[in-house]
């Protein structure tokens, strides 16, 4: 029986290792040695739920693992404005657990190709990921307008009708006849040029910044 344990043991922290390298390897928080801690972690104690199952319930341990390893995700998620960084890190440190639960289980089999296919996912998707962001972007700009309901709704239909997909709002009152407007909005690159132009010139505005 501790033969067999060890290895599970041992492939949970191979599993943990396959994660943690291509972490490590792409600068990330969670790097090698967290991901193997957590895998190992994950397995030991889906090992302990099978030998206490017959006095405790082994599904509340597994359903423990995953509330705790929630904790961890946590705090690799950062956001700074309308960015946020460190999902893909959080749902890797997610992953890694079920991977060592799956090993602590014995399902070698099912858990070696969850960790080939994730593997796939992080090295090859990237690429992907970046030529499609290609052909959408985050634009910043300032817009002043006539303090008005209407005049919003105007811009508003002005932007939907140049395809500009509205992401945030900030809106502050500069006097009783104007508002300023500080819209973050996805946009083609390449239209960037022709929106700006566009916006500058509308009736609507009064003021435009980009």
């Amino acid at each position: 029986m501790f033969e067999e344990y060890l290895i599970r043991i041992l492939m949970a922290t191979l599993a943990g290792s396959a994660i943690g390298f291509e972490r490590e390897y792409h600068d990330k928080t969670a790097g090698l040695r967290t991901m193997i801690l957590i895998a190992i972690g994950s397995c030991v104690f889906t090992i302990l739920s099978g030998e206490i199952g017959k006095e405790v319930d082994p599904a509340r341990i597994a359903a423990a693992i995953v509330s705790g390893i929630g904790f961890l995700g946590a705090g690799a998620v950062i956001k700074s404005g309308m960015q946020i960084r460190g999902l893909t890190t959080a749902a890797s440190i997610w992953l890694v657990a079920s991977l060592g639960m799956g090993m602590g289980a014995g399902a070698y089999a099912m858990t070696s190709s969850v960790v080939i296919l994730v593997l796939v996912v992080l090295w090859i998707l990237p690429s992907l990921e970046r030529k499609i962001d290609k052909f959408h972007e985050f634009l910043e700009f300032t817009i002043v307008i006539k303090n008005t309901d209407k005049q919003e709704e105007n811009l508003m239909e002005l932007l939907n009708e140049e395809g500009i997909k509205v992401v945030s709002i900030n809106r502050s009152k500069l006097n009783s006849k104007e508002r300023e407007l500080r819209i973050m909005a996805k946009n083609n690159p390449s239209k960037h040029a022709v929106l700006s132009q566009k916006l500058a010139s509308a009736k609507t505005v009064i003021r435009f910044d980009s």
